[in-house]
């Protein structure tokens, strides 16, 4: 087992990012949001899981990029991965205050 966690300041966090950290799935449920408080909230959270991967996964290599991990919600508003090029089971779990969003991920 592995873990991975990640805590990313807001006040870091652009709105300019979103290009760069977001997929494509990410961005159409991004489009949504109006709040600007929300907005820099969902690209922060989104950021700590994938930074909280490649912890797990430890890539230096460049094999798995930002883009290349999905982070959704079920129908109950459970977050999980999607991703085309990770294979395991990974276990989920983010976090939020007013200033802070917070991922950890386990490699079962």
């Amino acid at each position: 087992m592995k873990v991975g966690i990640d805590l990313v300041e807001h006040k870091d966090i652009s709105l300019k990012l979103k290009d760069r950290i977001l997929s494509d799935e990410e961005l159409k449920v991004f489009s949504k949001f109006s709040n600007k408080k929300r907005q820099i909230e969902y690209i922060a959270s989104r950021f700590a899981v994938k930074e909280a991967i490649f912890k797990v996964y430890v890539h230096g290599d460049g094999s798995l990029c930002y883009k290349d991990i999905s982070v959704l919600n079920d129908e109950y508003g459970a977050p999980y991965i999607r991703s085309n090029k990770i294979n395991d089971e990974l276990i989920l779990s983010i976090s939020h205050t007013s200033n802070y969003s917070e991922a950890i991920v386990i490699l079962k």
